[in-house]
């Protein structure tokens, strides 16, 4: 078994042992890290809002908007840590037949479809981050910023766009090593 297998756990996982796999592993765990964190604080918001509102009639104002911008922040930040632990849903029923290198090949074609998903996504979010900053889009009950969520999102299909990019070398590599 060579190196590059090595890195490949049993969940299919990449460890990478280069530096800049090491720098887009790493950077892509601290995003799905803060995304956990953010939605430990809205889970704990929605409870302080819930037994506010049944003991106290007294809910949380707005609970409701942060826990729409939170949500949509937090499944931004766990993209790029889902392309690494290779964690995308796949459907297997057409390939389970085909040899494991054919299995990867698709995995490679994949994960380019992925890349240029999430580079179109980052551009298009950018240009709505900036008509939200423009047209002063906000909550309605809050008066929240939308384009407050605009910068997270860029950030994370940036980062899911080096992920793809990377998982379609490093499988391309090893359909070719092993």
């Amino acid at each position: 078994m060579n190196s590059v297998s090595q890195e490949i756990s049993e969940q299919n996982t990449i460890r990478p042992k280069n530096h800049i796999g090491q720098g887009i592993y790493f950077l892509s765990k601290m995003a799905a890290i803060l995304g956990g964190l953010i939605m430990t604080g809205l889970i704990a918001m929605v409870a302080v809002s819930a037994t506010g509102r049944y003991f106290f009639s007294t809910p949380i104002y707005g609970d409701f908007e942060m826990v729409a911008l939170g949500t949509a922040i937090t499944v931004f930040l766990f993209l790029p840590y889902c392309q690494m632990r290779r964690g995308n849903v796949i459907v297997d029923l057409f390939l389970s037949w085909a040899p494991k290198k054919v299995q990867t090949a698709f995995d490679v074609v994949g994960a380019l479809l992925l890349a240029v998903i999430s580079a179109v996504l980052a551009w298009r979010m950018t240009l709505g981050g900036f008509n939200a900053i423009e047209y002063n889009e906000t909550t309605y009950i809050l008066a929240l910023p939308l384009w407050w969520a605009y910068p997270f999102a860029v950030l994370s299909f940036a980062l899911l766009f080096l992920a793809s990019i990377y998982t379609a070398i490093y499988d391309l590599i090893r359909i070719f090593r092993d």
